[in-house]
């Protein structure tokens, strides 16, 4: 079974004084959250919802705005884990700021329960589908950028669940093979969870930008609902929203105000990481 740390529970504790909590301790603010979270569920069709997904995945690619006559960037803004809210707030986040920046269109896929009445769900396999969608409308020079919001572990691999909706998680490497089957070269993935750095390796190339919010063996912090995104979301895409900013000077200047604030926290740091393509530093450092 696939362990994914809960980034909240580091954080909180640190925040409360270090007291760790034990099994069988009473329910806490995040447990009364997901708890609630399941409740909004119950009620829902979520057969329905499932067997609806490719149909759903169809019609939002057909309702993007035309392919302009040069190439495109298109966002894929994802919230893998559905039991709290937090994730699909930083992915809707992601795709306003990133479409800003590129003046592109964007899909955002989440596991919340508006999403299962008339959205996009986040599994490995609705993502392929989508990038097989937005594939077949690309050119050869487009670009993806694709954002990835979750729990994450030291595998590659990141939650993709919600209440009643158990789906697999989503590995490096099968995000890497849905590009390439949907035909995308030009890649910029964005992983905001923990251990994301171990998805560098499965996702390196020369046409690719990999920013991932923790090393491969760090914890990235503040997936807690009662905040409005991750502390490294919230960092990069405040950074990534100011006019003329480079992703270069973007990220540069997020990783030093989360490590500002894991200092004050006195957090072990979670070191975010960036790779770099030979053919993508002109973006890296464009503005």
């Amino acid at each position: 079974m696939l362990r994914f740390a809960r980034c909240v529970i580091v954080l909180l504790l640190v925040g409360a004084g270090g007291v760790v909590a034990k099994p069988g301790h009473p329910p806490d603010a995040a447990d009364r959250a997901e708890a609630a979270m399941a409740k909004r569920f119950e009620s829902l069709d979520l057969e329905d919802a499932l067997i609806d997904q490719a149909a759903r995945i169809a019609a939002a690619t057909a309702a993007l705005p035309a392919h302009p006559t040069g190439n495109e960037n298109v966002v894929l803004a994802i919230g893998g884990q559905g039991y709290q809210a937090i994730f699909d707030r930083e992915a809707r986040r992601a795709a306003a700021v990133l479409t800003r920046r590129i003046g592109g269109p964007a899909l955002v896929m989440s596991n919340t329960p508006e999403q299962v009445k008339t959205g996009l769900l986040a599994a490995p396999r609705t993502v392929a589908l989508t990038l097989a969608a937005l594939g077949r409308r690309a050119r050869p020079g487009d670009t993806i950028i694709v954002y990835l919001t979750s729990h994450g572990g030291p595998d590659a691999a990141i939650a993709m669940d919600a209440p009643y909706l158990q789906f697999s998680a989503l590995r490096a490497g099968d995000l890497a093979k849905a590009l390439d089957a949907a035909g995308f070269r030009r890649r910029i993935i964005i992983v905001s969870a923990c251990f994301a750095g171990s998805w560098i390796k499965p996702l390196t190339g020369p046409a690719t930008i990999v920013v991932a919010a923790a090393a491969a063996d760090r914890t990235s912090f503040g997936c807690d609902d009662s905040r409005e995104f991750t502390l490294f979301g919230e960092s990069l895409l405040g950074e990534l929203a100011k006019p003329g900013r480079s992703l270069a000077a973007g990220f540069a200047a997020a990783k030093a105000r989360i490590a500002a604030q894991e200092r004050v926290g006195h957090i072990t740091p979670s070191r975010p990481l960036a790779f770099v393509g030979a053919d993508m530093q002109t973006v890296w450092n464009g503005h």
